[in-house]
């Protein structure tokens, strides 16, 4: 049995069929309970009479407030009106006078309203589950107030219209309706029809027959032996139904239990428990059923406490579970940003300290005049060589700071409508100078008419030159570099593509291509020093334009990388 087959009677699968609809559904449902409650007055009425005015067992009261307790809060008053118009015509078709019908259905709205009320305020915003506080409060409401303020003030109303002794009418009368509360209310609570369906089910039915054997082998007994007091056996038996079947299983012993004690009581065949007269019998087998109520109720709710500790432990120990495998991808990611740092903070102290001991080397040999005044011509090669060193040392520190101003979302891009031709053939123009002095040529796919694109800037800018950098850099002499430009109109994208006849990247690396501070060029990077962060860049400002970068390579035949970044709709129409 699941935590949820409790005191639950505030779940959407609890409420049942008497939850409030719309339309005709709603007046249906109505209907059906007003039917409900007549039945049971007419019927307790009828039991009352023959068994000669004894107050057996009022079972109205307790559908009423099972039914109460499992429908919507905001269902209170019009199911309470319609249960005391219910309950004054039972009484009225039994023959009772109206006037008598309408007080005793008013005292029995008394006890319902404060059986409904007081265990609803107990049970707090939802009645979701039997706790022992819950289930206490029910006990002493049906023991103490909730029947006997009903059965004070149908005793008053009965000695002052009727004439009749005011303390036998109040003490019959309460036994009758607290003998329904403690008997009948438990079962119509936490029983459901889904737990009795599951008792029958393939997997549980030999379980369930195991354990109605015990009962049945009870009910023999006392057939066998009937004049022996051997109702005690029923105890066991509903026990074990309980533990093994939960509530439905308790509920079912409970009742077969009952059935058999009380109708031959009722039936004047009460050898079973020796005691007369009849209305003995019957409060004797009433208590005995209340007593095995309690116990079936106070027994499937601890199971359906350790059953809900049980699965609350299995969750958490598979959150630790979790947690522990969490805290090691944790670990290991840290252990790799740390590797990662390490090789960064390598990397970059020796991607500084070349163009600066360039720098500072050859600004000393110009400050010392070692071959002479500053006119001398290696002067000026030595300059150029100082220009240099610190044009790369500048561009070091810009892709720095422009990798830690997008990873901490502080790098802004302002996106217009540009003309991105004259802006690739600037790119164009600043790498002319490398490509030169490495004997790369440099070609262009670029269409004569202007390319409208909306970007920003300064960041498609950098993206050209960041590739054509890479591009040149890993491209042996005589190679070329390739610049495309063009529109796909399929996929309202712009690609843009340069293309090398380098070295090549293998299969395995491009995958690791484009993450911060990562090279894969194997020997040939040695060469060819860098940070990394070239890529990383290009696709950090291609995400950051709703764009994406693609990175295609053969060892040894060159490499291609794709930048493709959408086009606006106002470009499109004009395209």
């Amino acid at each position: 049995m699941s935590a949820s087959q409790s005191l639950d009677v505030s779940s959407p699968h609890a409420r049942g069929a008497f939850a409030l609809a719309p339309g005709a559904r709603q007046s249906l449902h109505y209907a059906l309970f007003a039917a409900l409650v007549f039945g049971c007055a007419y019927g307790g009425l009828w039991l009352t009479a023959f068994t000669g005015r004894v107050a057996v067992i009022w079972v109205a009261n307790a559908v009423v407030c099972a039914v109460m307790l499992k429908s919507d809060r905001r269902a209170f008053w019009p199911l309470m009106l319609i249960a005391t118009l219910a309950a004054i015509a039972g009484s009225a078709a039994f023959g009772d006078a109206p006037s008598d019908a309408i007080l005793l259905a008013l005292c029995n709205s008394v006890e319902i309203a404060l059986m409904v009320l007081l265990l609803r305020r107990a049970a707090g915003p939802v009645l979701d589950r039997a706790t022992p506080q819950l289930l206490w409060t029910f006990f002493a409401l049906a023991i103490g107030p909730a029947p006997m303020a009903s059965a004070l003030l149908g005793a008053a109303e009965q000695s002052l219209i009727r004439g009749q002794a005011f303390w036998p009418v109040a003490v019959h009368w309460y036994l009758g309706d607290a003998f329904g509360l403690l008997v009948l209310l438990p079962p119509l609570l936490t029983a459901r029809l889904r737990d009795f369906r599951a008792m029958v089910s393939v997997s549980q039915l030999p379980g369930t027959m195991l354990a109605l054997s015990g009962l049945a082998a009870a009910v023999i007994v006392n057939l066998i032996f009937r004049h022996y007091p051997l109702a005690y056996l029923f105890f066991p038996a509903v026990l074990l139904l309980t533990f093994t079947r939960g509530f439905a299983g308790g509920t079912l012993g409970t009742l077969v239990a009952d059935a058999y004690l009380l109708l031959p009581a009722l039936a004047g065949h009460g050898e079973i428990i020796p005691a007369n007269p009849m209305r003995d019998q019957v409060m004797v087998i009433l208590g005995f059923a209340a007593v095995l109520s309690f116990t079936v109720v106070l027994t499937g709710t601890a199971l359906a406490h350790r059953r809900r500790l049980e699965r609350g432990l299995g969750l958490a120990l598979e959150r630790a579970e979790e947690a522990v495998e969490e805290a090691v991808v944790a670990r290991d990611a840290a252990e790799r940003a740390n590797r990662s740092k390490s090789m960064f903070l390598a990397n970059m102290s020796h991607e500084l300290r070349t163009p600066l001991n360039a720098v500072i080397g050859f600004s000393e040999v110009m400050k010392s005049e070692m071959f002479g005044p500053l006119g001398h011509t290696n002067y000026v090669e030595y300059s150029g060589l100082i220009h240099e060193a610190g044009s790369h040392l500048l561009d070091l520190i810009n892709d720095v700071l422009d990798m830690s101003k997008i990873e901490a979302g502080k790098f802004e891009i302002e996106k217009k409508l540009i003309d991105v031709v004259p802006v690739v053939e600037d790119c164009l123009r600043l790498m002319q100078e490398r490509a030169h002095a490495g004997a790369v040529r440099l070609l262009r796919e670029v269409p004569s008419d202007p390319f409208m694109l909306f970007v920003d800037r300064r960041a498609f800018k950098q993206i050209l030159l960041n590739l054509l950098s890479n591009a040149v850099k890993f491209t042996p002499r005589d190679g070329t570099v390739t610049v495309t430009l063009r529109r796909d109109l399929a996929r309202r994208c712009c690609v843009l593509t340069v293309r090398d006849t380098g070295v090549g990247i293998p299969t395995e690396a491009i995958s690791r291509l484009g993450n911060p501070f990562v090279q894969a060029r194997g020997d040939v990077a040695i060469a060819h020093e860098g940070t990394g962060l070239g890529l990383a860049l290009v696709r950090a400002l291609s995400r950051m334009h709703d764009g994406i970068m693609r990175i295609e390579s053969d060892l040894g035949a060159g490499t291609v990388v794709t930048v493709e970044l959408p086009l606006g709709v106002a470009v499109e129409r004009a395209a």
